[in-house]
């Protein structure tokens, strides 16, 4: 009997205790990619962001300590985890290869696995099909009582059709299929609060592709979950205008431009599907399109068909979502869905967006957890877009769709998404919310150029038409934030942060002609390098054709990583470890610190990091060496991010896309931080979420990490 009270007793404490630790409340954070931190103050201060004033006089509002770089996918990274960059592994979009050094993407890596028996898999398929058509002739021999000529008949049949296939190679079966694997290191905060029994809702979060197992949770995949060509988003423009710039070319950007031929007003043409890397030298999987215009309709009309769906609809107008079935064998298909936007009737203009994953049909990497679960969002709320960067800057950039086309395809894509976010809310099934908004981030990036008068791609005109876009993208966020508001409870912690300021950017700096320049590094001949594009860098297409890797100390790549090319370490590395390496290394930060704009007289760069003074706990074979970063107005150019040469050390950027952070000095590209509960701090870092999320619910935080946990109240 004293054994069994001891044991009650024991059951009763350990419970109490554990109610104890637990939290009161829920906490609810909501993300805004590219808030800055500056610019929400002044629009506050004018009044046209009442939820966000109301939650910093009832809590805080700080300046958000942003990563070094201050980027997407690094930001959100130590975010989630706790942990600084270098130790996270999620440093910059893009990595390199040691050997071939070439760049890749950094979010996560593409392997391939033996699919079955590999090799031998158009034998197992032809073995298989021989003995189905034997059962099927001996079945139909005992059905009409003639079993010998039926399964001699089945017989000749197996050996013809399982030989042809045999004989055709892996038609059928792929030898090998690709995995995708997300390199981020260390447990989200999420991931551990799931494994204490926390339910969570974690909605496009960046750089969760392919999203793991959330125990006792949901999750809907953010930036990094690819179009279905594995891309960051590769539109498509159809045009009968062959004096369009790089018509039959990939831009810089990655979109196709492809020239069709009306004749009586119809054309048939091709849709660029995914790569077929199931099999060998199969290409790409290109469904047809046909395109009729009607110039009579008043507005003209386009009927688009592709595979037995039909629509018509106006000049100025968008199409309803297509569900494209993309066969890679006639065994192994994904499905995709896309939409077309009919620009104008003449000179034809037809743009079609990215090929997203279709979220009925889930795709065989997963981009939700349960893998369904995009299913489940799709049959509530309708088609949504499910590639991580999904609103089209890139189409905008490249002058294919216009501003108003844009912002149409903005708030399309976010209306989705803001409307999953109040229905998830009202269900109270939830200890644990976060979700991420893109619109602040690329909506600065297009339309910052309207902001500065000073900038080179300035329009009065336009300006006066669309000069409020990006104060209309914080008021989204303020509407959002004021959703939330409705829905808390008394104990729920409220957080709302961004990930990075912005930007204005006037200048691109070309990093590698920098270093040629400079004596860094060395070209074989003088002849300018090819136009890097996306495609290249999604396609493996061909990198550094002209550098002498024997002569070059050092090389750019990414947006503001520069690396040392270290013997040993590099394939063709030359730099010694050690007194040669921080000699080469000290000597960059002086020349680069020193730098100078002729034109204006400006130092394009800030300050350059060495790896050691920001990050710890790094893998030294995959940090850079040192991270340049950018004053306001200048930042890396897109031709140094892809190992680019080109001829000049600088590039006017009379581009859409105006505004940006990627290479900027953190000290001077601060976030957003808000709080419903006032924090006793002045200083608060993107790391800090981690451990302080943990807390409020209870939960211990990992050691390993780099956050310090905030306090609120009388702590």
């Amino acid at each position: 009997m004293r054994q069994i009270i001891g044991a009650l007793c024991l059951i009763f404490v350990s419970g109490w205790l554990s109610l104890a630790g637990a939290a009161e409340g829920r906490v609810i954070v909501l993300g805004f990619d590219g808030a800055d931190s500056d610019l929400t103050e002044t629009y506050m201060d004018e009044g046209h962001l009442p939820n966000l004033a109301k939650l910093r006089d009832q809590g805080s509002f700080l300046p958000l300590a942003t990563t070094t770089p201050p980027q997407t996918p690094v930001s959100w990274s130590s975010f989630a985890t706790g942990m600084n960059p270098g130790k996270n592994g999620i440093f910059d979009f893009l990595r390199r290869d040691l050997e071939t050094y070439h760049p890749d993407f950094a979010m996560y890596e593409i392997d391939r696995k033996t699919f079955l028996m590999g090799d031998q898999n158009r034998v197992l398929f032809a073995v298989a099909l021989f003995l189905l058509l034997l059962l099927l002739g001996l079945l139909l021999g005992l059905v009409f009582r003639r079993p010998k000529p039926l399964l001699v008949l089945g017989a000749i049949f197996g050996v013809a059709l399982g030989g042809g296939s045999y004989l055709s190679g892996t038609k059928f079966l792929p030898e090998q299929i690709p995995t995708v694997q997300n390199t981020r290191q260390g447990d989200t905060f999420w991931e551990v609060a799931g494994e204490a029994g926390i339910r969570s809702k974690i909605i496009r979060v960046p750089a969760t592709y392919p999203a793991d197992p959330v125990v006792d949770g949901n999750l809907l995949a953010g930036l990094g979950v690819p179009d279905v060509r594995g891309t960051t988003g590769t539109f498509s423009f159809y045009t009968t205008d062959t004096r369009a710039n790089q018509l039959g070319e990939d831009t810089e950007m990655g979109g196709k431009i492809v020239e069709v031929a009306l004749v009586n007003g119809a054309a048939e043409s091709e849709i660029f599907g995914p790569s077929n890397r199931l099999l060998k030298g199969a290409g790409d999987v290109k469904p047809k399109v046909s395109f009729s215009v009607d110039r009579s309709a008043d507005p003209p009309t386009v009927t688009v068909t592709t595979q037995d769906q039909t629509q018509t609809f106006a000049e100025g107008s968008w199409s309803d979502w297509y569900t494209l079935e993309l066969a890679f064998t006639p065994l192994v298909k994904i499905y995709g869905t896309c939409r077309f936007y009919f620009v104008a009737s003449k000179p034809f203009g037809l743009y079609m967006s990215a090929i997203h994953f279709d979220p009925h049909n889930p795709p065989p990497i997963p981009i939700s957890q349960p893998p369904d679960f995009c299913k489940t969002l799709a049959e509530r709320f309708g088609e949504y877009k499910t590639l991580g960067w999904g609103v089209d800057t890139w189409a905008l950039n490249e002058e294919r769709i216009s501003e108003k086309v844009f912002l149409e395809d903005v708030y399309y894509t976010e209306g989705k998404f803001a409307e999953m976010m109040t229905a998830l809310l009202d269900e109270e099934d939830f200890e644990l919310f976060v979700q991420v908004f893109e619109l602040t981030d690329r909506v600065s990036h297009m339309f910052w150029r309207l902001l500065d008068t000073e900038h080179p791609a300035y329009d009065a005109a336009l300006a006066a038409e669309y000069g409020d876009a990006v104060l209309n993208s914080y008021i989204f966020m303020d509407r959002m934030v004021g959703e939330v508001m409705k829905r808390l409870k008394p104990d729920d912690l409220f957080l709302v942060c961004s990930d990075h300021g912005f930007h204005t950017w006037h200048k691109s700096v070309n990093y590698n002609t920098w270093l040629v320049k400079n004596g860094y590094m060395t070209l074989k001949n003088t002849t300018p390098d090819k136009k890097k594009t996306l495609d290249d860098l999604f396609g493996q297409g061909e990198f550094w054709p002209n550098v002498d890797w024997k002569r070059t100390k050092a090389y750019a790549l990414g947006l503001g990583d520069l690396y040392i090319n270290v013997k040993g370490r590099e394939s063709q590395g030359i730099v010694e470890p050690g007194e040669e390496y921080d000699r080469i290394r000290t000597q960059l930060i002086t020349d680069l610190k020193a730098f100078v704009d002729e034109e204006t007289g400006d130092n394009p760069v800030r300050n350059v990091y060495k790896r050691e003074d920001i990050y710890n706990g790094y893998d030294e074979d995959l940090i850079p060496d040192l991270f340049v970063a950018n004053n306001a107005k200048y930042r890396v150019s897109w031709q140094t991010s892809l190992g680019g040469i080109p001829k000049g050390l600088f590039e006017i950027n009379a581009k859409k896309w105006s505004g940006d952070h990627c290479s900027l000095d953190p000290e001077i590209t601060k976030g957003i931080f808000f709080s419903n509960q006032p924090v006793q701090t002045d200083d608060v870092s993107i790391l800090d979420f981690y451990p302080t999320i943990l807390k409020y619910l209870g939960l211990p935080a990992s050691e390993n990490i780099d956050g310090k946990p905030l306090n609120y109240g009388s702590e």
